[in-house]
């Protein structure tokens, strides 16, 4: 299992009246003087006119920047990530701030694949059936350092199980801000030794199965949340 799968179709030329983003859709925009990262919402749009956003602004002040400064704007319409590179038109103040972006004719589009993987350094918890684990010492700590929808590679300093042995994975995440418990049942599908420094890292992939709905839906969320941070297109956590 590989540390980062590719998670994006090739590259689609588009323009946004075919991608057609959602109104209220968070936008990230990138200055190159002052350079800056802002998350601001999108408010419309117009082919041949321009793309409207509220205005960004740092620590509660609004961020001042000349019109006809280049821009790269990066958003999600559907399940396209989408970029492509303006200028600023228009600062507007009233009758709430906001900036007129020019509407590119072109928007650089990837579509993302059903089994999106993202590199992670999260805690989790593993353990066995009540039976095995008193046998065998579980739970025990390890790390998860990808995953994705239907799966995840584990390393450990120890073999979990052998192939195709059911593991049950704990990890407490946050979604949106919200702290979330993940419970997801786990058959390992392979395991390899790798080397970290000085010492022997045992990694497992292994597959989810027989996710709750709400399981599913945190996982879903969190992979997609973290996919987004990953590629810049929302901040990390504390990043304004």
């Amino acid at each position: 299992m590989t540390r980062f799968q590719p998670a994006l179709d090739g590259q689609v030329v588009k323009t946004l009246a075919e991608l057609r983003p959602q109104i209220g859709e968070r936008v990230r925009l990138e200055t190159r003087s002052p350079r800056g990262r802002y998350t601001v919402q999108l408010i419309g749009f117009r082919d041949g006119g321009s793309v409207i956003v509220s205005a960004p602004r740092s620590t509660g002040t609004p961020i001042l920047i000349n019109e006809g400064a280049p821009v790269t704007v990066r958003l999600m319409a559907g399940n396209w990530i989408c970029a492509f590179e303006t200028r600023l038109l228009k600062v507007s103040t009233t009758p709430y701030p906001h900036w007129h972006l020019d509407c590119p004719t072109q928007v650089e589009s990837h579509r993302v694949r059903h089994h999106t993987r993202v590199p992670v350094n999260l805690a989790v918890s593993v353990d066995l059936d009540e039976m095995e684990a008193a046998v065998t010492g579980f739970p025990l700590r390890a790390c998860c350092t990808d995953i994705h929808t239907s799966g995840a590679c584990i390393e450990s300093s120890r073999v979990l199980g052998k192939v195709g042995q059911k593991l049950f994975v704990t990890a407490r995440v946050a979604v949106n801000g919200i702290d979330q418990v993940i419970l997801a049942p786990a058959i390992i599908r392979n395991i390899y030794e790798g080397e970290s420094g000085s010492f022997s890292v045992i990694s497992h992939g292994v597959e989810f199965v027989d996710l709750e709905e709400d399981t599913r839906l945190i996982l879903a969320g969190f992979v997609y949340q973290q996919y987004l941070v990953e590629t810049g297109y929302l901040p990390l956590e504390g990043e304004g």
